[in-house]
């Protein structure tokens, strides 16, 4: 067969155009996802940042409030897919990236620059700002993301694509997590977590670059919008709630992002309780980057084979294990096993909630979806990691937090394993009305 034959072929198949494109857009995005990684270990959100606040004297009640902002903040998401899903929507997620990151390296230069002009109030107060401004730029970014993704990755490769994409983000911080440790040793605290951002940020921003290699060749088409957002708001949401397989499922996945929440506190745990120096601490970047790069692809492959519901018994499954672990930890050792099982959920709960949504609810926009998924988690998940935080400032007892979790873990696991259904398996949850006698 020759070349023309087989190009006639190929564009029968509605994956035709995606899988013309298919090689450039996984190497552009295996490319920056790599980039990102090298600059994670100087600024990993889920360690580094609380290690910070934890230098600055700053209460568990705030750490608590700043690790779950990115709860607080998802319903920025449903701008995006009534606003930003169109044809440009590649650039300006790029654009939204690159003012998050920006406002984090304002803050890197003036804090490690200008240290006269802050007072220890004020490096708190300004910290816990760009935060806020990253935190909501970014989120509104990752919607685009989630739709770039999955609208131009065939089904049945989104796993793979995900597991290769977690490969080149844990490689890229292996390779860097050595100098990481080493800005840490090198300088007091808390200057070494600011001369750790100014590195770890600057190479955030030239990561966002790459994205414009992408070609989004399935962006939608500029559209007329008929409903006002909050009519449009308000009927995907009914979609939704309709749905009792999308309900169960997203109930589940609830419990494993509440447990997950709740994971974040071994860090403080680790620098109070056990003592463990700033240059150690590090080691947990690299562990939650290396989780990814080896099991990401196991996941993906498991998800694309046996459906994203294995994938939630296989993170509920974790999380239990975590709890256990933290609740019994006495080394570093025994916190770095922990962490690597909370890595892996942390980095593969929005996977589960997309992709499984896009089958649930193939109608939706996979931006509305991840909004939508997102905005119904965040009441629950912005309650319970600063009262999770107000307990431990209390009673001083991190373990009392660990065992919260475990239960929440093993209700999660339950739910999994005996409620959620998926299509491929092809048992769902139907209700019809019976006669009326």
């Amino acid at each position: 067969m020759d070349k023309t034959s087989r190009r006639r072929r190929a564009g029968a198949g509605p994956d035709a155009l995606l899988l013309q494109n298919y090689r450039r857009n996984v190497t552009s995005l295996v490319l920056y996802e790599s980039l990102w990684g090298l600059g994670v270990p100087f600024v990993l959100y889920l360690s580094v940042v609380p290690a910070y606040l934890t230098a600055l004297g700053t209460s568990k009640t705030l750490i608590g409030f700043v690790m779950s902002l990115w709860s607080v903040l998802v319903p920025l998401q449903l701008l995006s897919g009534h606003y930003f899903n169109g044809p440009r929507r590649l650039r300006t997620m790029v654009a939204l990236y690159l003012g998050g990151v920006g406002l984090r390296l304002a803050y890197d230069v003036l804090a490690l620059f200008v240290p006269g002009m802050w007072t220890p109030a004020s490096l708190v107060t300004g910290l816990v700002l760009a935060l806020i401004g990253y935190v909501c730029m970014l989120i509104i970014g990752q919607a685009i993301y989630a739709g770039v993704l999955t609208d131009n990755i065939p089904r049945k490769r989104r796993g793979w694509v995900f597991g290769v994409r977690t490969l080149g983000l844990g490689l890229g911080g292996i390779l860097t997590g050595a100098a990481a440790a080493w800005v840490l040793h090198r300088w007091p605290s808390p200057v070494n977590y600011r001369v750790s951002f100014l590195i770890g940020d600057s190479i955030w921003a030239v990561s966002c670059f790459v994205l414009l290699r992408v070609r989004d060749v399935a962006a939608p088409a500029a559209r007329r919008v008929e409903k006002g957002f909050l009519g449009s708001l308000r009927d995907k949401l009914r979609q939704l709630v309709a749905n009792p397989n999308y309900r169960i499922f997203i109930f589940s996945h609830l419990l494993n992002a509440l447990a997950a929440a709740l994971a974040s506190f071994l860090v403080p745990f680790a620098r109070e309780r056990l003592a463990v120096p700033d240059g150690t601490l590090a080691t947990l970047g690299i562990i939650f980057l290396a989780a990814g790069a080896i099991l990401g692809l196991a996941i993906g492959r498991i998800a694309d084979r046996f459906g994203y519901r294995l994938v939630g018994v296989i993170q509920s499954t974790l999380l239990l294990a975590f709890f256990v672990i933290a609740i019994a930890a006495r080394s570093f050792a025994a916190v770095c096993v922990a962490y690597g099982l909370y890595s892996i959920v942390a980095q593969t709960l929005s996977f589960v909630l997309v992709n499984m949504s896009v089958e649930l609810c193939p109608d939706l926009a996979p931006a509305d979806l991840a909004a939508l998924g997102g905005s119904m988690v965040v009441p629950f998940v912005a309650v319970m990691s600063p009262l999770a935080g107000t307990i431990i400032d209390l009673t001083g007892s991190y373990q009392s937090v660990f065992f919260i979790g475990a239960t929440v873990a093993t209700i999660a696991l339950l739910g999994f394993g005996l409620l959620v259904r998926e299509p491929r398996t092809g048992r769902l949850y139907q209700f019809r009305q019976g006669p009326l006698q």
